[in-house]
């Protein structure tokens, strides 16, 4: 089945190059790319790319013309008068990637988008800094909630093979019975069989996204695999920038 891979074309300000989204993805054989200009989606006011109908027109007919040289299934979602229609986008995508997050547009990446497009998008999404190298090593968060799951299932699919050889570390929060005992042995159970490498490192609920960027902050270029809570991280300036300093890559699902 043909993986969906969604994208902002308009994010940032130098120009994409869709031969590195080929590469971060050149083992999935069946995909494809839908781009969408966040200008078209979010109100006027935040609107800040300065970017109208001619260069968009320019920029999209570049992308396809790269697109086709490369082989590449592209497309890109129409201009809308309400924002719901990039959610609904997203519902039937299997991944939204953004890419580059640095320290100079992290403060503003939730203002950035549509209203409340973390919270509704219907697929996961993918923060990274650097497609060609986006992780060195991988953080799981265990907390119990299915989305996190959600997040880990669509992170192997897209990247389990590619990642077999790389260090997996699961932050766990303190189970609170037995059944969530037994579901975080059966993770490590799991993931032991994927990755050869796998160690677990207990958390506190308390401050938790604080926790975890302060903890990650360790590691070379990791990627933290997340459910829900990814959104209290995103949405404070001072955890986001300190992510984007150290290099984190976010792999998050709300759903």
């Amino acid at each position: 089945m043909k993986k969906q891979i969604l994208f902002p074309v308009d994010f940032q300000s130098s120009q994409i190059h869709l031969a590195e989204y080929a590469k971060l993805f050149a083992h999935i054989d069946n995909k494809s790319f839908t781009g969408f200009f966040l200008r078209d989606f979010v109100k006027p006011a935040k609107s800040k790319s300065g970017c109208n109908e001619s260069d968009k027109s320019a920029i999209q007919t570049s992308l396809e013309d790269e697109a086709k040289s490369l082989n590449l299934d592209m497309s890109f979602v129409k201009c809308q008068t309400s924002s719901n229609s990039l959610v609904n986008e997203s519902k039937f995508s299997d991944l939204a990637l953004i890419n580059p997050i640095t320290h100079e547009n992290i403060g503003q990446l939730i203002k950035t988008f549509p209203d409340h497009f973390f919270e509704e998008v219907g697929c996961p999404i993918f923060i990274s800094e650097d497609l060609l190298h986006p992780y060195e090593e991988i953080l799981v968060l265990f907390d119990y909630d299915q989305s996190g799951l959600a997040a880990l299932k669509s992170f192997l699919s897209f990247f389990g093979g590619q990642s077999s050889n790389k260090k997996v570390t699961i932050l766990t929060v303190s189970p609170d019975d037995a059944p969530e005992i037994h579901l975080e042995k059966y993770l490590v159970s799991y993931l032991q069989k994927i990755f050869s490498d796998v160690g677990i490192v207990p958390m506190s609920n308390r401050d938790l996204a604080s926790q975890i960027v302060t903890y990650a902050s360790k590691f070379n270029k990791p990627v933290l695999i997340m459910g829900r809570a990814a959104l209290h991280l995103l949405n404070d300036s001072e955890l986001a920038t300190k992510m984007a300093d150290n290099h984190m890559s976010i792999f998050y699902s709300n759903n």
